[in-house]
């Protein structure tokens, strides 16, 4: 049997097999889904990150460079990701998925990451980002469920092809945020986030308020008018600075 009629028989196959899933929150379950009609079905908290101005940085400064620099971005996601409780996702040459396993109410963990990154990025690791002049980056924050399916036969959680709304949403809101609004948050998990990450306490002259962290901005998304919460808050890799 040639290439072609195997192509065709594996594609029949496909096409009338039934879709079968793992609804799970333990990432160790995804050494049970294979090449074929399967996948991981999880409630989620997605950070989508992207690389603004891609295709005019990797015009003035070469694939080198930029190849250079999607690993250093890729090497602070992932070590952020790690210890927060999260996983990258390769998505593009110019945009990251970091996806969190959690409930609605528990989105807190990916927003103080995403914090966390804009910190590295813009404080600790500046000066290593200069390799490449001109970089600006942003993440949008949504909730919702994934399906995700193998699209390499190891088990490594980048080679996952991920599927669902939230993507696409927090990719938009992402769209809204530029510097110094790095971080960007659906209005669900605004309505869920803890007091801590929604304001702090300042004294001015003696009194003490409480500032609201976020800003509200309108946005249209799927020609609905929408509304995401921004702010230019950061929080240090390390506890307690």
């Amino acid at each position: 049997m040639g290439w072609h009629e195997q192509l065709k028989e594996k594609l029949t196959a496909l096409s009338k097999a039934e879709f079968n899933y793992i609804e799970t929150r333990e990432l160790g379950q995804l050494t049970e889904i294979d090449l074929d009609c399967s996948g991981i079905y999880m409630d989620t908290t997605v950070i989508y990150f992207e690389i603004k101005n891609f295709a005019f940085l990797l015009k003035e400064n070469g694939r080198r460079k930029m190849a250079q620099v999607y690993t250093m971005y890729q090497q602070v996601l992932s070590a952020v990701a790690e210890q927060t409780g999260g996983f990258v996702n390769c998505f593009s040459p110019e945009a990251f998925l970091v996806i969190y396993p959690c409930k609605e109410e528990e989105g807190d963990n990916a927003v103080r990451a995403a914090m966390k990154i804009a910190y590295a990025l813009t404080n600790d690791f500046k000066d290593q980002f200069t390799v490449v002049s001109g970089l600006e980056f942003a993440m949008g924050l949504d909730h919702g469920h994934l399906m995700g399916t193998k699209n390499l036969s190891d088990n490594n959680l980048e080679h996952i092809t991920w599927f669902g709304s939230s993507i696409f949403k927090a990719k938009r809101i992402c769209g809204q945020c530029a510097r110094p609004y790095h971080v960007g948050i659906s209005s669900i998990i605004y309505h869920n986030l803890s007091e801590e990450l929604l304001s702090k306490k300042k004294s001015i002259l003696g009194i003490t308020k409480k500032i609201d962290l976020w800003n509200r901005v309108s946005y249209q998304h799927e020609n609905v008018k929408k509304h995401l919460y921004q702010t230019n808050n950061k929080l240090s890799l390390v506890e307690g600075q």
